[in-house]
């Protein structure tokens, strides 16, 4: 990885600043006061997953990336009923709670399912666009959907991956991890390092309950219905979803935005930062246009 495309440590040159969670909002973090960007991270990680995205605040936007239910700053929120739904719900009142106004919501993985599951429930919330980061519709493949995880992933290994999960997270967790960077490349170390401690501020419980919820749905509808502009990046060299699963998403709403961050994995936003940052403004000014 080239160094000068790394991301900057907790609290470099534009920091976020941290809101705790209440009974009633997730805790996030924020930075900048402009166009309001709001960020929504993967499974088993947090929103320090965007500090390479925090600099956009000195591209004219307000920067936000709350913490999902049984994740980082909302760990004690999880719960074994942990879903999607509830994800998405959390994000609807923190954008109500904020005030905010022709929001573009960019989600990673997980967190693009949230997106989309807030444009489908959430019709009044005032967005602007949603974007997706390396995320298939339809985490289980089948026949007439060969794009899921691994372009093979089924019910029952869902099944298995939730059991041990509950069993013992803290073993499982840096296999997981290892999906995140691009094939044949090994991560940065101080990445590594903070994907770690991310992984460790999750409740397992939580995290069995969303990925058993993932393995339920289905978005594909809701994007091809969809009102709203839409966009997708994808890591070139993700390990998670091959280059036909972007193709398929894609034509679902042609319409859509489309970019490939190069020499990236499942996140592109972390391996390089800079470079994903630009394609992810350039799209948000597509977005805008239409």
């Amino acid at each position: 990885m080239d160094a000068s495309d790394s991301a900057p440590a907790r609290g470099g040159a534009t920091p976020f600043v941290d809101y705790p969670a209440s009974a009633a909002l997730p805790g996030w973090r924020e930075a900048g006061s402009g166009w309001p960007l709001l960020l929504l991270h993967g499974w088993s990680v947090n929103g320090d997953a965007f500090l390479g995205q925090a600099a956009l605040a000195e591209s004219g936007y307000r920067v936000i990336a709350p913490d999902h239910a049984g994740h980082g700053l909302s760990r004690l929120r999880g719960s074994p009923a942990a879903s999607i739904a509830s994800l998405a719900a959390d994000t609807a009142a923190l954008i109500q709670h904020l005030n905010l106004r022709d929001v573009i919501i960019v989600g990673w993985s997980m967190g693009a399912m949230v997106a989309w599951e807030l444009m489908r429930s959430e019709p009044g919330l005032p967005l602007a666009a949603i974007g997706a980061i390396d995320m298939t519709p339809r985490l289980v493949a089948g026949p007439d959907w060969p794009h899921g995880l691994y372009g093979r992933y089924d019910a029952v290994q869902a099944d298995q991956m939730a059991a041990r999960i509950r069993k013992d997270w803290r073993r499982l967790a840096p296999s997981v991890a290892a999906g995140l960077w691009a094939d044949g490349r090994q991560p940065d170390a101080g990445l590594v390092a903070r994907v770690e401690a991310m992984n460790d501020q999750c409740d397992a419980v939580a995290l069995a309950a969303l990925w058993e919820d993932m393995a339920r749905q289905d978005f594909r509808e809701t994007l091809r219905a969809a009102t709203l502009p839409l966009f997708h990046l994808y890591g070139e060299r993700s390990r998670l979803y091959a280059p036909a699963v972007g193709r398929a998403t894609l034509a679902l709403r042609p319409d859509a935005g489309f970019a490939t961050i190069a020499d990236t994995g499942h996140s592109p936003h972390m391996e390089r930062p800079q470079a994903f940052n630009a394609a992810l403004v350039a799209l948000c000014d597509q977005a805008s246009t239409r």
